[in-house]
């Protein structure tokens, strides 16, 4: 390593610079930022989820909240508004972050909320499947046909490997 042009020290050209914040766009700037986060959510009292590093949870008894972080996504849920609208500010006080209001998508789930419960659907993403694999006219069923009756006819739709991969994949 050297020392940044215009900022070289003569009498130690050694030494290079230590930085106390991350750089955008570096490797390690996502993980500094997480682990700022993680540190900040457990100071508050949220609890790190033992299962899943990306959810942290807050329980005073009555209420309870639920924070996703997915890169630098956040998705914050509770049980009471006022004490979410305090969260919300309290974390942006430390945290540079703005608010989207209610959740209607979220990392390919679209999200529908009714007074006493939330409906995960992946609709638009099934479509966007169905669309890449050219099925979108394709008949759906309610149950998986027995592999005993089913012939299989000579297609040509997916005979280049990477794309059947693609789609695959994405399942």
């Amino acid at each position: 390593m050297k020392q940044p042009l215009g900022f070289v020290n003569s009498t130690l050209p050694s030494h290079v610079c230590r930085l106390h914040k991350s750089l955008y766009g570096l490797k390690q700037a996502l993980r500094a930022w997480y682990t700022h986060l993680s540190d900040f959510l457990l100071s508050i009292g949220f609890l790190a989820s033992k299962v899943d590093t990306s959810l942290f949870t807050l329980s005073d008894g009555t209420n309870i909240f639920y924070l996703l972080v997915y890169v630098d996504d956040i998705l914050l849920m509770g049980s009471n508004s006022v004490m979410l609208h305090r969260l919300i500010q309290l974390l942006s006080f430390d945290l540079k972050l703005r608010d989207l209001g209610v959740v209607h998508y979220f990392l390919g789930i679209e999200v529908q909320s009714t007074s006493m419960d939330l409906m995960l659907r992946q609709h638009k993403y099934i479509l966007d499947i169905l669309t890449r694999a050219r099925m979108t006219s394709c008949k759906p069923v309610d149950t998986l046909i027995s592999p005993l009756k089913v012939t299989i006819l000579p297609d040509t739709s997916f005979s280049n490997p990477t794309r059947f991969r693609q789609i695959m994949g994405a399942l």
